[in-house]
């Protein structure tokens, strides 16, 4: 009787052992099993801005710095920095990050109270460039008639062009690209050119056009002239739709 009690603890002892080395074998649970590998790393970094920078003295010897660079400024004035965008203006470079207003004038410029009234307190005024600009301004509006929105990839060319020979390509005399993101038009710009370039007996023109994932959609369907032979400085730029229902 000992005998066989003995027989039976061993066998029920084998038995849960083998049973262990099975559950222990499940598929999928063995340390040779290859793991999936991770999936690659999205490479999200934006791309640096490029600043400009641009160092004013203004009323009393008071310094200011400016840092321009794709629609958007840097001021440092005292011991205070402020980031502001670009917003639309009759004349010259206005940013504002909706307390604090930087307007920039050809080589001057002030820092003010951003109100709606625009009236705020002049905090700084009478700024002019440490080393004043050999440069001329042309500005104005990028727009279009028909009622359809553009994507936040959309991207607005402008180009100031030298067209005085009809029989020769139009020199590209400055350029600006920007990025549409959140606007809709009209979307203001503004080229800055060297005016050396800019000869009094030559005709010069503005050109523009939107462009969608590098597809065309609208283009300007006529002749803006700036500067030269009394034209303006400034203009608002009409485009017309490229397609059916525009310029082919």
């Amino acid at each position: 009787m000992k005998t066989r009690t003995v027989r039976y603890a061993a066998a029920v002892a084998l038995g849960s052992l083998l049973g262990g080395v099975a559950l222990g074998q499940e598929p999928g649970a063995g340390p040779t099993e290859t793991q999936p590998a991770a999936p690659p790393a999205h490479n999200n970094v934006r791309k640096a801005i490029r600043w400009k920078q641009f160092d004013y003295t203004c009323e009393g010897g008071a310094k200011l710095t400016v840092y321009l660079g794709e629609q958007l400024a840097k001021i440092r004035f005292g011991n205070n920095a402020y980031l502001m965008k670009q917003t639309v203006s009759a004349d010259g470079n206005r940013y504002s990050d909706g307390k604090m207003l930087w307007w920039g004038r050809g080589n001057g410029g002030f820092l003010q109270e951003d109100t709606p009234d625009g009236n705020g307190k002049m905090i700084v005024r009478d700024c002019k460039l440490d080393m004043p600009l050999n440069e001329g301004t042309v500005s104005g509006t990028v727009s279009y008639l028909q009622r359809v929105a553009l994507p936040p990839n959309a991207v607005i060319q402008v180009q100031l062009r030298d067209v005085s020979l009809a029989d020769a390509p139009a020199k590209v005399i400055a350029e600006e690209t920007i990025n549409l993101g959140q606007r809709q038009v009209p979307v203001p710009f503004e080229l800055n050119f060297d005016t050396a370039k800019i000869d009094p007996k030559h005709s010069y023109s503005l050109s523009a056009k939107v462009t969608v994932d590098g597809e065309l959609r609208f283009i300007n369907g006529q002749s803006y002239p700036v500067l030269t032979r009394g034209n303006p400085s400034r203009v608002d730029m009409i485009l017309k739709q490229v397609g059916a229902a525009g310029v082919k």
